[in-house]
């Protein structure tokens, strides 16, 4: 993990943890402490920061977002190297992020209503169903701990269920770079969408998918995983449940053009 100039390279920087001068002091001198924090995709960010002339927009980022607080971990979004989230709510946000870009990507295409009919919330040990109308069904297995129904249904409010745009014919140029510039040209689905909206005599005009929201922010929640946070340094307790508590959450999708 780098403490020094703040990386250029976004692999370098995946999970950033703020630490103050006395935390820092504590790695100095505790071997143990530095070495449990050593991992190239990591960073180690001087609280309190120091005001540049020209920051870089990543740690600008930061700063307008208020994430540079001492005894901090944040994420980089696996959409943009620039942005970050607290690691506590990492998973849920970068997975409502994805949807954003899904509903983004299928309005470039020239959709006319996105509607979502299911939202699977997965977990370790269990699963719960909860269609469009909030009924739950199914469960694997019996889920006790509060907070982590409180995150479902955290989760269930912030959905937008229901998309309606004018429809239109597909930009598929913007729609393909949408995908490219937030890495999700990796989502077979996404792409699959794309190429069954170019030009032609027997255009796609409804489809009903499943959409994972969580395989690409798993890669940058790993990186916290790695971690082996000293418990010397004021680092919240809390986020051991980003190790503990790991949520994929995936949506039953109907889009129509």
């Amino acid at each position: 993990m780098a403490a020094g100039s703040f990386p250029s390279d976004p692999c370098n920087r995946k999970v950033i943890l703020v630490l103050n001068q006395h935390d820092l002091e504590k790695c100095a001198y505790e071997v143990d402490a530095a070495r449990a924090l050593l991992d190239e995709e990591a960073y180690v960010l001087r609280f309190p920061v120091g005001i540049q002339d020209h920051p870089p927009a990543a740690l600008q980022n930061l700063l307008d977002a208020g994430l540079a607080r001492s005894g901090g971990m944040l994420v980089q979004s696996p959409y943009d190297a620039d942005t970050y989230e607290d690691a506590l709510l990492a998973s849920q946000r970068f997975a409502l992020a994805k949807h954003m870009y899904f509903s983004n990507l299928c309005m470039l295409l020239g959709a006319k209503e996105v509607s979502v009919d299911q939202v699977e919330v997965r977990m370790r040990s269990s699963e719960t169903t909860v269609d469009a109308g909030g009924k739950r069904h199914g469960v694997g297995a019996q889920v006790t701990a509060e907070s982590k129904e409180k995150e479902k249904e955290k989760f269930q409010a912030q959905m937008n269920l229901r998309d309606e745009f004018e429809g239109g014919p597909p930009d598929v140029t913007a729609a393909e770079r949408l995908l490219r510039r937030t890495g999700l040209w990796s989502d077979p689905n996404m792409r699959s969408l794309l190429e069954m909206r170019r030009d032609g005599s027997n255009q796609l005009k409804a489809r009903k998918l499943v959409l994972s929201l969580s395989s690409e922010a798993e890669r940058n929640l790993n990186v916290v995983a790695r971690l082996n946070v000293p418990t010397c340094l004021s680092i919240s307790g809390e986020y051991k449940r980003v190790i503990h508590e790991q949520y994929d959450y995936l949506l039953t999708v109907l889009v129509r053009f």
